[in-house]
């Protein structure tokens, strides 16, 4: 007999493939810009901190609308959202478009890419709680796997493809392109057709959404833990990204194609591990999975620490992004099984207030390289994530349960 091929088990969804379709489009919009914006302010000021101030504004919006923007999410049909936003987003990439082929001035790039980043956050909050939505409890964690893996593909497709329009055509073309992208993103969401099975049914104010949260806060330890630590993994795991270049430079002596290589594996290594995990199928225990990766998470910051050659360095950084990667997706499937079905697109919220406090990792990281050198920042932050992982699973054993 003739094996027969079958669609994992979220694919098989047709609104779930809609949403992938749209995420992979949007995908390479929101990386792709990071790239045009880097790169036209760099070229427009010849500042380093201008490029860093923006990369700051871009991000920004996770603390300013983390909460309300969840409570947006619940109100809201989703499907209506993620359209919206789309929708939104290419209209302002494509002033910038105007703004980079006028060479408007630059206090208006960082205005629309606050608009932009508010806009990014809401579409990342709704689109996760729409594939929870459309697959159900039992297949979350996979699905939400699948849906990481569309941004990331999308997300390498977006880079490669604007490194070479703006070398070819310039910055203003870019960004005309990357309206595109979100404007098709738009449209293919227009083919969702249902809610989803587990879409909440509540249809109260955002102001009465909040408040429920807020007294949900009160009592959900587990969700409050997992808040924290989602915010620990990004100030002292994500933060690692700051020193690769100090590490390439002056601890392995090596030079900017070094650097560019060890960029690639970290990429790698997240997109090898979403796509693994989301073939893997729903898994038991997903808390204590997700303590056991943040505990590893911690040692292979220690192994970047200590890697004493570019090889070393290559397979070091490759493994903390596939940890950083899986992280990303279990905490995101954990914070929303953590709280009623209803509240799961505030609990979204919760988890992208906690992401915002990524400039404190990259201010403290920076401060420990300047003064102890990057081997022994990654080292004291590695211990520090996997002390704090090791205490939540002690101290709040449901996590370990969900």
């Amino acid at each position: 007999m003739t094996a027969r091929l079958s669609l994992p088990r979220p694919l098989r969804f047709r609104d779930y493939r809609v949403l992938w379709l749209a995420s992979v489009l949007s995908g390479a919009g929101f990386q792709g810009e990071f790239v045009v914006l880097g790169w036209y302010l760099l070229e427009a000021t010849d500042s380093a901190f201008v490029v860093g101030l923006s990369a700051a504004v871009r991000t920004l919006p996770n603390v300013l609308i983390g909460l309300p923007g969840g409570a947006l999410v619940d109100h809201w049909d989703r499907r209506l959202m993620l359209r919206l936003m789309s929708a939104l987003t290419a209209a302002s990439t494509l002033i910038l478009a105007g703004l980079a082929l006028t060479s408007g001035p630059i206090w208006a790039f960082f205005a629309l890419t606050l608009v932009g980043g508010a806009l990014r956050s809401l579409f990342q909050m709704a689109r996760q709680s729409y594939a929870f939505d459309i697959v159900g409890g039992e297949m979350a964690m996979s699905g939400l796997a699948f849906m990481n893996l569309a941004q990331r593909v999308g997300g390498v497709a977006g880079s490669l493809a604007m490194g070479f329009v703006i070398a070819t055509r310039g910055a203003g073309e870019a960004y005309a392109a990357l309206a595109a992208c979100f404007a098709l993103s738009a449209v293919v969401m227009l083919f969702a057709r249902e809610r989803g099975q587990s879409a909440p049914s509540s249809r109260q104010s955002p102001l009465t959404h909040m408040r429920e949260f807020a007294l949900e806060l009160r009592h959900n330890r587990t969700l409050a833990v997992l808040a924290l630590l989602v915010a620990a993994v990004e100030v002292l795991g994500f933060s690692h990204q700051s020193v690769l270049p100090v590490l390439a430079r002056d601890v392995l002596e090596a030079g900017p194609e070094s650097l560019g290589a060890l960029s690639a594996a970290g990429a790698f290594g997240g997109l090898i591990s979403t796509l693994l995990f989301s073939l893997l199928g729903e898994v038991r225990r997903r808390g204590l999975l997700f303590i056991v990766v943040l505990n590893l998470f911690g040692v292979a910051l220690v192994l970047l620490g200590n890697a004493g050659s570019i090889e070393l360095a290559l397979v070091a950084v490759m493994a903390v992004s596939a940890l950083a990667a899986l992280s990303d997706v279990l905490s995101q499937g954990l914070a929303q099984l953590a709280v009623p079905n209803e509240m799961r697109g505030r609990a979204m919220g919760m988890w992208t207030l906690a992401i915002g406090s990524a400039p404190l990792g990259h201010a403290e990281i920076g401060a420990l390289a300047a003064v102890y050198g990057a081997p022994a920042a990654l080292i004291v932050n590695g211990v520090a994530l996997t002390t704090m992982a090791a205490s939540a699973a002690l101290g709040v054993k449901r996590i370990v349960r969900l």
